[in-house]
């Protein structure tokens, strides 16, 4: 016989353990794969997307009033090394017959392309042609309208009712974005891409545009033709070319926090089964000593017992690594849908899968082979004459020197101002848990006995039997009850940092963007029902340089007659009016998050593109807004049209009346402006946004944790086995003098619980620990959160704690009941 067969034999001999210990591997290297795989994949996708999404166009001219001339696209392909089309966007009502369907569900926006298929539409044809005269749609609208190429739309126009074929079907982008369903329809537009001249003539436009995008076609030289086109648009002062800029650092800012959380959860399932595997093979040694001892004596070495004992490693790491390889794969893909729907991401590339698969595999190799390399010297190490003996193995008393350096990685954690510091922290907890969990089971002692009697005293004795081995696992539950803690309580307490802040600087109740707002819009606005106030205005993405490339930066025009009313941004417990006021015409304030990225110091001047060309704007202050994510500037109005040029807005806020609630607010003004409207947003639609984006983020997060909890309820149920093997002979004698087996699946499950309440109240007080440390240092945004502890997640943890301990505590105990009596008491 081989020594995989023997390898194979011994694992047979314990088949439960075996599984359970195989099934630790596989969810520590399936979530190891996944978390890779797909934090890689999105990596990699998230600027191809940005790139293909929204900047497909180098170059846009845009207008200082909301529409000019077409002429400009005449003169713009005449310069040579690039392709442009024109673009106007109307925002209007589909006509349809159906009633169920309300008026703000069919609300459109028709976007007209003076070509349709060229570089910069990049529309992927699913069916059709992009070269007639009809429609485009994505599929997504087509399978909710049940539409094909060839069937009409039928559009509200200024020339009344239009129809229009459906021309082509095209893949799901960006540009044609809409709604996924006709629920969805009442919180955002469909879109529609006709040719331009439709658009024209149906809007009563024709010769006008609203802007013109140009794309350079390679090998062109981008700063010459930048001039060129610079030049051009200086001869009409009615238009201003600008870059088309993607910021990365606004869209994902975040995402790196999120990967390193993922990233550290996925891998503390792999690190958590190391434990199981330790406790499986220390056990399975010790069960073992007689028959090694035997070995020896007909001349193994400890050389060859070692590689029996490897042997099984080896087995036990290559089931669980190619089962969790396979799991690890439908695990990367879900990971890779949940993370590209929380950063709001279409993109149906392929996974990068290589990096992945190596780590994981080494992970789920090296890390069992790591974990019984104690084990497997202790195999080689058994003495003949100790194992003939038959001598009771005595308690050995724990190192000081682990309990040292347990401590001394906790306080040097205390120092770190990064998520990082749960690495140290988690093992130093590791190191001094033996010693935790000692005083707490003699605390332990006297309660159990008042509660529950006799069969609480055999419980409490038990719990400190085998001490390193039920510290063990006690402690692979406490590490997830403290990550799960820190996970949920940072979730909470960031979302309603934001919500505070939220409500503090968005200006009003709502927020309505029209495609440009008319001379008598704000009158018909504030003489709306529910309307306390109105107040318009705008907006402008100004260019600047950063590390050598152009960024934008979200510029607002504010008036400090109206800012107290309608704050935007808050700075310091000062008055909003008397910041804006000090401004000068070459000053603005800026948002921490800009600031931030910007790296500069307030005092610092920022060079930003205006019509005069760049101009040099001092920073004289930093305050918190939520407006554009928390990304922008601020600058008087006056010195903001002077600079910029704009002669429109196109946003209005409104604050409403106190006797009319948020929604009933919105069906007014929908009801007064119609199709014109292009989204309104209010401060609970944005904490409701936010609020979900960090949710969905921290319970990916809590999933992969939850998955490492999984370990350490099958971690107790290996223990509990293995103390009902070796205790098979005590039970049996209880059995005899009268204990019956419901007093014996008590018995064992108390001993259980007593396993999992220790985990869960040290592992809480750990988990209290990182909340406590990590608002130290972490922000999101720039905002940070305040300490403190929410008692219904402390509550919630804590029961989950104490079930899983009872769950993995039934079988053992079910199994120690049904043990024959008279196979307990001759059991050897």
């Amino acid at each position: 016989m081989n020594l995989w067969q023997i390898a194979w034999r011994n694992l047979m001999r314990r088949k439960l353990r075996t599984l359970l210990t195989v099934v630790s591997i596989v969810i520590g290297v399936a979530s190891t794969f996944g978390v890779i795989a797909s934090v890689d994949t999105a990596k990699k996708a998230f600027p191809l997307y940005m790139k293909a999404a929204f900047g497909k166009a180098d170059f846009s001219i845009n207008g200082t009033e909301p529409y000019f001339s077409g002429d400009v696209l005449h003169d713009v392909q005449h310069i040579e090394g690039a392709v442009s089309i024109a673009t106007m966007k109307q925002a209007t009502n589909l006509v349809l017959e159906n009633e169920d369907i309300a008026a703000i569900q069919k609300r459109v926006d028709l976007k007209g392309y003076s070509r349709l298929d060229t570089p910069l539409t990049g529309y992927k044809v699913v069916e059709g042609t992009l070269t007639g005269d009809g429609a485009v749609i994505t599929d997504r609208t087509a399978g909710v309208w049940n539409a094909k190429v060839g069937d009409p739309i039928a559009i509200e126009t200024d020339a009344g009712v239009q129809q229009v074929r459906i021309d082509a079907i095209v893949r799901y982008t960006a540009d044609l974005m809409g709604p996924s369903s006709w629920m969805m329809a009442k919180y955002h537009p469909w879109t529609v891409a006709v040719p331009l001249h439709l658009v024209q003539e149906w809007f009563e436009r024709t010769g006008e545009i609203e802007s013109v995008q140009i794309k350079l076609l390679p090998g062109t030289d981008a700063a010459q033709a930048e001039a060129r086109f610079d030049e051009l648009v200086k001869k009409d002062d009615s238009v201003y070319l600008q870059p088309v800029l993607l910021n990365m650092e606004a869209q994902f800012k975040d995402a790196d926090t999120f990967f390193l959380a993922l990233y550290i959860a996925g891998c503390l399932g792999i690190a958590l089964s190391a434990f199981v595997i330790f406790n499986s093979l220390y056990v399975s040694i010790q069960e073992r000593k007689n028959e090694f001892a035997a070995l020896k004596t007909i001349g193994y070495t400890p050389g060859q017992l070692r590689r029996f004992v490897l042997y099984e490693v080896l087995l036990l790491s290559a089931a669980g690594t190619a089962v969790g390889a396979i799991i690890g794969y439908g695990l990367a893909l879900l990971l890779k849908s949940v993370i590209f729907m929380i950063f709001g991401v279409y993109d149906d590339s392929g996974m990068e899968l290589a990096k992945g698969l190596v780590v994981s595999i080494a992970a789920g190799i090296v890390v069992p082979i790591a974990a019984s390399l104690a084990p497997i010297r202790q195999a080689g190490k058994v003495s003949v004459i100790a194992a003939l003996k038959e001598t009771a193995a005595s308690s050995s008393k724990l190192p000081r020197w682990r309990g040292a350096v347990g401590a001394l990685l906790i306080v040097s954690a205390l120092f770190i101002k990064h998520l990082l510091l749960v690495v140290p922290l988690l093992l130093g907890v590791a190191l001094v848990f033996p010693f935790l969990f000692k005083a707490f089971a003699a605390l332990l002692k006297p309660a159990y006995r008042a509660l529950f009697g006799f069969g609480g005293v055999v419980a409490s004795r038990n719990l400190e039997r085998n001490l390193g081995r039920t510290s063990m696992t006690s402690v692979v539950l406490c590490l997830g009850i403290a990550m799960v803690l820190l996970m949920s309580s940072l979730n909470s307490a960031l979302i309603q940092t934001y919500e505070r802040v939220i409500h503090a600087s968005y200006g009003g109740n709502l927020d309505v963007m029209l495609h440009h707002i008319e001379p008598t819009d704000l009158d018909e606005l504030r003489a709306t029902e529910g309307v306390a106030d109105a107040q318009t205005y705008p907006l402008h993405l100004a260019v600047w340089e950063l590390n050598g490339k152009k960024r934008n930066l979200p510029v607002y025009g504010v008036g400090a007659e109206w800012i107290d009313r309608f704050p935007l941004f808050t700075a310091g417990g000062e008055a909003q009016s008397a910041w804006i006021g000090r401004l000068g015409d070459d000053e603005l304030l800026m948002d921490r998050v800009a600031l931030e990225v910007w790296g500069g110091e307030i005092g610092e001047t920022i060079t930003l593109d205006t019509l005069a060309g760049p101009r040099p704007f001092t920073v004289v202050g930093a305050v918190e807004t939520m407006k554009n994510n928390g990304f922008g500037a601020f600058m008087g109005d006056g010195a903001f049209r002077g600079h910029f040029g704009l002669k429109y807005e196109r946003n209005a806020l409104v604050l409403k009346d106190d006797r009319i609630s948020p929604l009933q607010l919105r069906e007014n003004v929908f009801d007064r402006f119609g199709a014109r409207i292009e989204s309104m947003f209010g401060p609970e639609d944005w904490v409701s946004v936010v609020g979900a984006t960090y949710t969905g983020s921290f319970s990916v997060v809590n999933f992969l944790i939850v998955l490492s909890i999984v370990i350490s309820g099958i971690g107790i149920t290996n223990t509990m086995l293995m103390n009902i093997m070796e205790r098979v002979r005590e039970l049996g004698m209880m059995r005899a003098v009268g204990v019956t087996r419901g007093q014996l699946i008590r018995m064992v499950m108390l001993e259980g619980f007593g396993i999992g309440l220790a985990a869960t109240v040290i592992g809480c007080a750990f988990g209290i620990l990182l909340i406590y440390m990590t608002s130290t240092f972490m922000s999101i945004n720039t905002l940070t959160y305040r300490f403190g502890i929410s008692w219904a997640i402390l509550s919630a943890v804590c029961a989950f704690g104490l079930l899983v301990s009872l769950l993995s505590s039934f079988t053992p105990a079910s199994r120690a009941a049904k043990t024959p009596l008279s196979e307990a008491l001759r059991y050897e």
